[in-house]
């Protein structure tokens, strides 16, 4: 890996960081509304909520050119354990980031149907850990 590669990786590693600990935040809110059930978002929530959207989006790019360029350079390394768990991971990542525009409402484009929603939201809630672990 180059260091401009490397650069992009650290930009990716930074911005999922934060979307992590806002990922944090947001499901134990989510959590604790299941468990209790009560309200507890207020006005923090739903700005944390508008930053999981933002850092999210920012996130797509960098992670799409690191992920596409690491590709180029890996596809036919000698390692093929690794070669595979890197398409795993990159299918798990990309799931991630369809789920998450999935989940978006849109003006003129918005999933409605609960039963579909709800399919975006785990997968949503479920690739993250996956990723991570395929990684680890």
């Amino acid at each position: 890996m180059g260091p401009r590669l490397q650069v992009l990786l650290y930009i990716v590693f930074g911005l999922f960081a934060i979307l992590g600990a806002n990922s944090a935040y947001l499901s134990a809110i989510t959590f604790m509304e299941w468990w209790k059930g009560e309200l507890f978002q207020n006005y923090f929530y739903q700005i944390m909520f508008l930053a999981h959207l933002v850092l999210g989006i920012l996130l797509v790019f960098p992670f799409l050119a690191f992920a596409f360029a690491h590709l180029k350079l890996a596809y036919n390394r000698r390692n093929r354990r690794a070669v595979k768990v890197g398409y795993a991971l990159l299918w798990i990542s990309l799931i991630l980031i369809l789920s998450g525009f999935a989940l978006m409402r849109v003006e003129g484009f918005e999933v409605r149907n609960p039963n579909t929603r709800s399919a975006f939201y785990w997968a949503h809630v479920i690739t993250p850990l996956l990723a991570v672990w395929l990684y680890v």
